[in-house]
């Protein structure tokens, strides 16, 4: 009798496990059929770590599901948004290599403890930076019209690995940016993007929720630091953390070891950046637009040290130009309104 109640209960499971996943491949149809032809025919990028990169991950998903013409998947297990640095065994310091330079030793995914001097520098390259620079390189890849990274799950959450969002943003130079902190990587990678790419539409996924309380009060400090850099630069981000579906309180049902989504992880994470992505591609029917910034031009309006004006309430001479001649509130004929 026993044997034949496990038989009925083995069948009713069987069953209501085929309707769940019928229940997510008709609503991903329905998505992906009433969008159809919005991103026929383009072409998909994506960065990120092993929750990206592996064969059934949220990226692979998007391709059919909206009708890609090819996916370019830059991600590796492991990786970080920033550069790093890390003494080896021998004393030496180790830090994050340049792609193609002349001593670049190469990406691992590696994670086990006790590397080799090698063996560390490649993981030390496994980065977005990195990973950018790569893509850079190659020239025969055609020009992109979606990136998403998704980076985050696997950074530190020092202060010095953070970096101050402020200072980052008022560097005038990329090149000034610190590649070492989130801060600094997340900003050279959209902005370095979008001078090679300036057609190209970008976007950020945050990480998802874990099985570890620490990790996700972790994963809130960085999801704060990229949402400012993100928010700033006007890249839309993606929130896996809270919008997902994927909870602490659900993680055993969608997460295979607490941290990595499974089948039904994976898919309801790729139904959830399609939803962003087409909202994000979607304009209201009042809205203007399209509004692209040319390639390389310089703004309209720029500091003047040597325009001077007597202010007859300070009683003194003052550089009205000098400084913070942007956002013009109004233009009036041939005259700009200036907010100062």
């Amino acid at each position: 009798m026993k044997k034949v109640w496990f038989i009925v209960v083995l069948l009713i499971f069987g069953f209501l496990f085929s309707r769940a996943e019928s229940i997510f491949q008709n609503a991903e149809a329905r998505i992906s059929s009433s969008h159809a032809g919005m991103f026929e025919g383009q072409h998909l990028v994506t960065f990120g770590n092993s929750i990206t990169c592996a064969t059934d991950s949220w990226a692979y998903r998007l391709k059919p599901l909206l009708g890609f013409a090819d996916l370019y998947n830059g991600s590796l297990g492991s990786a970080v948004w920033s550069k790093r640095e890390q003494t080896a065994d021998d004393g030496t310091l180790l830090r994050t290599q340049n792609y193609g330079s002349a001593d670049y030793a190469g990406m691992s995914n590696g994670y086990r403890p006790n590397p080799t001097k090698e063996e560390r520098q490649k993981r030390l390259n496994n980065c977005a930076i990195v990973h950018v620079q790569k893509y850079l390189a190659d020239l025969t890849k055609p020009y992109p019209d979606h990136i998403i990274f998704s980076y985050g799950t696997n950074d530190a959450t020092t202060e010095d690995v953070l970096g101050d969002v402020d200072v980052v943003l008022k560097k005038d130079r990329l090149s000034d940016s610190d590649l070492y902190t989130i801060a600094g990587a997340v900003r050279w990678c959209i902005d370095t993007l979008r001078k090679e790419f300036p057609k190209t539409r970008l976007y950020v996924a945050l990480p998802l929720q874990a099985e570890s309380v620490e990790r996700n009060q972790a994963n809130l400090k960085k999801i704060a630091v990229i949402r400012q850099v993100c928010e700033s630069l006007a890249v839309p981000c993606f929130d896996c953390f809270a919008e997902s579906g994927i909870t602490q309180a659900n993680q055993d049902k969608y997460l295979q070891d607490g941290l990595h989504p499974n089948k039904e992880g994976a898919r309801m994470q790729a139904d959830y950046i399609m939803r962003k992505l087409i909202e994000a591609n979607t304009r209201p029917s009042w809205a203007l637009g399209e509004f692209i910034r040319p390639d390389r031009m310089e703004p309209v309006i720029s500091p003047n040290v040597e325009s001077r004006f007597y202010c007859p309430m300070q009683q003194q001479e003052v550089g009205w130009e000098e400084s913070d001649t942007f956002n013009p509130a109004a233009v009036t004929k041939m005259a700009v309104l200036i907010r100062t």
